[in-house]
């Protein structure tokens, strides 16, 4: 391998060359000692998320942990968002409607009415909206009047609903968590939907809302309050990253109420609430003959969404597997249970004892409380307190006064100290 033989008494030995070891640099220089290893996250292109390198892994693999509401293998694509807010809203291009338009919604909310897509004008629209806890739909292609349903279930609960909608020519039906479809037909000598303004997602600009509202488009333009998970517009997942405008929304969903509760916190203003017209359901229960393969065909393009009929109880999340297969439970604080459907146990307690610190105790037995019982991963901690003065008399005679917390109320919470 290139080394020097040096001469000696009656014996030699190698000098070897360029790293190579061993009596005779027979033993080849090593690959970390020539190239110093480095991290593959030191040069990675996570966009919005983290960079880890798996174990085991070889030197090149590396993989990117999406932040909320980031998907894609460099997490380069936001595909869902939270509207925390009375004016949240997200604007996009105008709703292609040529062949058809198709679009599904997954979302999750409990407030029973929020705008979740509109786009339209005075001679067309499409809108969608919750109304008193229903999905509503106002079509029109131009053809007066106005074709208007509601779908069957209720769907404020704060559990995951998909709702798929298919606009051709002047047919539309809608589906609820596939249930029985509905569809409605707008009568008339105009065939298509043309729309050209911007489409708007959880909520409607307000110069637009104050049109859709006077007009009947819409029953309520208060936002949609919630999460949209997914979102499918002609069999495209939505990356709301090119909107043309996010307003008061944020990447992903909440995982629980407190978390909702916060970010509206941040971005809280005052709604608008109003109602508007009388309209009749129409109760076309299926999906006509000739529209029934395609709302099948549509359907087997949506990924699956193990947590559409899911058994989450009070309040819970449910969280779908990375494959879509299964689903587990995040509980609300204190509760637990495969479902959460065991609820804490957690109360105050009275006893009536003496107070001691440093060897000195009260004079007489002071009544107190204490928090006890179960809160699942939580911890079972006072919520509220009172101070009180108690008289502490000591062993060597001496006598203070000790301000002491007394427990009010105990409650389950996730900061354990």
């Amino acid at each position: 391998n290139g080394a020097t033989c040096i001469d000696g008494i009656n014996n030699y030995e190698c000098k070897c060359a360029a790293e190579y070891t061993g009596r005779y640099c027979e033993a080849a220089p090593s690959t970390a000692m020539l190239y110093p290893q480095t991290s593959p996250c030191a040069h990675h292109d996570c966009q919005h998320g983290a960079c880890f390198q798996p174990a085991p892994a070889s030197a090149a693999d590396y993989l990117c942990q999406c932040h909320p509401g980031y998907t894609g293998k460099r997490c380069e694509y936001l595909t869902s968002l939270s509207f925390v807010d009375n004016s949240s809203l997200v604007e996009l291009e105008p709703l292609r409607t040529r062949p058809e338009a198709n679009v599904t919604i997954i979302f999750t909310t409990t407030q029973e009415n929020g705008v979740l897509l509109y786009d339209g004008q005075s001679d067309g629209h499409i809108a969608v909206e919750l109304f008193n806890g229903r999905v509503r739909v106002s079509y029109d292609v131009g053809n007066y009047p106005t074709s208007t349903m509601y779908s069957y279930e209720m769907v404020a609960d704060g559990k995951p609903h998909m709702a798929e909608l298919l606009a051709i020519k002047k047919n539309f039906t809608m589906r609820v968590d596939r249930g029985p479809a509905r569809s409605i037909i707008n009568e008339g000598p105009k065939e298509y939907l043309k729309l050209v303004t911007p489409m708007f997602i959880g909520g409607v600009a307000p110069e637009v809302a104050k049109v859709a509202f006077t007009e009947f488009h819409l029953r309520n333009i208060t936002s949609f309050q919630g999460c949209i998970s997914e979102m499918w517009i002609n069999h495209k997942l939505v990356d709301f990253s090119n909107a043309a405008k996010m307003h008061r929304v944020t990447p992903g969903c909440a995982a629980s109420e407190e978390e909702a509760d916060e970010a509206r916190d941040i971005v809280a203003a005052e709604g608008i609430n109003n109602s508007g017209s009388n309209e009749e359901s129409m109760p076309q229960e299926h999906i006509p003959r000739e529209h029934s393969d395609v709302i099948m065909s549509v359907t087997g393009l949506v990924p699956s969404h193990a947590c559409i009929g899911h058994e989450c109880r009070k309040g819970s999340q449910c969280i779908s597997s990375p494959f879509g297969n299964s689903y587990s439970c995040r509980c609300q604080t204190g509760w637990q249970g495969r479902y959460c459907e065991k609820a804490p146990t957690c109360r105050k307690e009275h006893t009536r004892e003496y107070y001691s610190e440093n060897g000195c105790r009260s004079r007489r037995p002071v009544k107190l409380a204490k928090c006890w019982g179960s809160c699942g991963n939580s911890c079972c901690l006072p919520r509220k307190t009172k101070r009180r003065k108690v008289r502490l008399i000591c062993t060597d005679g001496m006598r203070y006064t000790k301000d002491v917390d007394l427990v009010r109320k105990c409650t389950c919470t996730r900061k354990c100290y």
